[in-house]
């Protein structure tokens, strides 16, 4: 059985000591949350809100709209797939290289086949470039538009660039916003994230929604982790992120690509180095460091790799492996 690829393969791995191939910060404190969530398990003996609705409350009261124009969803992938349900008849319209979930939801549900409106699915920041689209840019081509468009913003919370709020896109019947605390609060072992939108296109959502998606202790954590921070500072890591790029840039066959988040693309000189693949599994198996093969991108090949910034000490110990594997 051929399984979908995807980044983050560290379960593929033993004794990986620092993982550059999630775009998500690495050195998170969730002890609290473990704490916490350690006095909840009794709830996994019983069923969770069907459709956490206390959540969605939690998250409208938070960002100032109102609880019908929100849907918790199980990470962003399941909104993805919801949506691409719901407009199965939509041509999509998706740039390249983009999150390759984009395109295999509209494979699964055979978007373009039944109508002239099309859907644009936009990630901004984009993985696995880390630019961002400029938000004026972008609501000048939605409210010009009848065409639907699906802004993700997993990674919002690192970068500096402006994003789009929560009340902007709820006026707008033609655009739907992706919110991931599987990034904010560095939890992807519990799929969390949510939609928001005109609260005509939630209720569309919400009617094809699956019961009880969200498990009890998803919904707790989402709960719990209201208004708490388990980022660095993002100033920090930004600079960290460029001088982590500069050092890259110094090494002959590397080209770290500019990047307004904490990750990059790193095009490598295929006549000095080796390809994506083999680079990847020398580090893997031979120092227990995992990046980011971003071969299997849509419009990359295996010259390109990405990589997230972690600490000092960790970012520099690759940048000295960069320059040693050939």
């Amino acid at each position: 059985m051929k399984e979908k690829q995807h980044g983050d393969d560290l379960f593929r791995y033993e004794n990986i000591r620092i993982n550059f191939s999630s775009n998500i910060w690495g050195h998170a404190d969730l002890a609290n949350l473990k704490e916490h969530l350690s006095h909840c398990l009794d709830s996994i003996s019983h069923y969770p809100e069907p459709y956490a609705h206390s959540l969605e409350i939690a998250l409208a009261n938070a960002t100032g709209i109102h609880r019908d124009e929100i849907l918790v969803t199980s990470g962003s992938v399941d909104a993805i797939y919801l949506i691409s349900t719901l407009f199965s008849d939509a041509e999509p319209i998706i740039p390249i290289p983009t999150f390759s979930e984009y395109t295999l939801a509209s494979r699964r549900y055979k978007q373009g086949t039944g109508s002239s409106r099309k859907i644009y699915w936009i990630c901004n920041p984009n993985n696995p470039t880390g630019l961002v689209c400029p938000k004026e840019k972008l609501l000048e081509e939605i409210d010009h538009s009848e065409d639907i468009f699906v802004v993700d913003q997993a990674y919002e919370d690192y970068t500096m660039e402006q994003m789009f709020l929560d009340s902007e896109v709820t006026m707008r019947p033609n655009v739907l916003l992706l919110h991931s605390m599987t990034k904010k609060y560095c939890i992807p072992g519990l799929r969390l994230g949510y939609v928001v939108g005109h609260r005509k296109l939630i209720q569309l959502l919400r009617d094809i929604s699956r019961p009880w998606s969200i498990n009890a202790l998803a919904q707790e954590a989402g709960l719990w982790m209201q208004g708490k921070n388990v980022l660095p500072d993002l100033q920090w890591l930004r600079n960290e992120t460029e001088i982590f790029r500069n050092q890259i840039n110094q090494i002959e066959g590397y080209r770290a690509l500019p990047t307004q988040t904490n990750f990059f693309l790193i095009k490598i000189d295929r006549k000095r180095r080796l390809a994506s693949s083999a680079l990847k599994e020398v580090l893997a198996l031979q120092y227990g460091i995992l990046i980011r093969d971003a071969s299997n991108f849509i419009g990359l090949d295996d010259s390109y790799i990405r990589v997230a910034t972690q600490l000092p000490i960790e970012n520099t110990e690759l940048v000295t492996l960069l320059e040693q594997i050939y």
